[in-house]
């Protein structure tokens, strides 16, 4: 995560783990949380063949995925 930007907000937090659960996401799902998100470094996005249809799918990152785990760490203690 880079470190000059704010951490994510609550919304985009929980957009990343419902993103991150489904293991895909489309970008109509993430709305005004994927540009945050993406700046941040803690999602990735892949134009992808779906239903005879190109579309932008959202992936969570390694760096998204080790923030998620940091978070739930953080809440267990």
């Amino acid at each position: 995560m880079k470190k000059f930007l704010r951490p994510p907000t609550e919304r985009m937090v929980k957009k990343l783990r419902q993103c991150f659960e489904k293991e895909k996401c489309f970008a109509e799902e993430m709305k005004s949380s994927l540009p945050g998100l993406y700046k941040r470094g803690l999602v990735e996005t892949k134009m992808e063949m779906v239903n005879d249809k190109k579309l932008l799918c959202i992936y969570v990152t390694e760096s998204g995925k080790k923030f998620l785990e940091k978070m739930e760490m953080n809440s267990q203690n």
